[in-house]
């Protein structure tokens, strides 16, 4: 339990400095958050089954929608666990749908640079690699995920440009 709870954001640990006219939030607790999700990945991939289920879909959930290379991070402990802990993901696909809506909705700046555009990217087709992975376990669900197929639906729809298309390329690979 005290791993999970320092998967949470701690508000006390984040400023908001003026530099002129732009206001930057520095987070001096990702680093931390940062750590305490690589050894959730690490107990995850370890000990499967020996993490409290319900702690873990919260903090998987809730790393979906952080700083982006947790949001990495937790995109790949989804993918990596889906086969171990699918009753769990199972249970939360609408959860996870609307983390991950918000992640693709995500909007880069015009004056993006190229590091900021690869990092958009590899993003993106990491969240539709989650999709591709649990969309067997939202076709065997005995109550269907409204928000999971709705997104699915969405990602699938050729007039959607890049999501479409890593989808195609993710399904194709298997």
């Amino acid at each position: 339990p005290a791993l999970f709870r320092q998967t949470v954001v701690n508000e006390s640990l984040i400023r908001i400095i003026n530099m002129g006219p732009v206001k930057k939030r520095i987070d001096d607790g990702l680093d931390a958050r940062r750590c305490a999700f690589q050894c959730v990945h690490m107990l995850v991939r370890m000990l499967p089954g020996a993490a409290n289920t319900d702690l873990l879909a919260e903090s998987i959930v809730r790393g979906i929608a952080d700083d982006h290379d947790i949001r990495l991070l937790v995109l790949q402990v989804i993918h990596e666990t889906v086969s171990t802990q699918a009753h769990m993901y199972a249970e939360r696909l609408d959860e996870i749908a609307a983390s991950v809506r918000k992640v693709q909705a995500t909007k880069l700046s015009p004056k993006a640079v190229s590091q900021e555009i690869e990092k958009h990217h590899a993003i993106l087709k990491s969240s539709v690699s989650v999709l591709v992975a649990l969309e067997p376990l939202a076709k065997a669900a005995t109550s269907p995920s409204a928000e999971f197929d709705k997104l699915l639906a969405k990602v699938m729809d050729s007039s959607n440009g890049e999501l479409s298309v890593y989808y195609k390329e993710l399904h194709s690979q298997g």
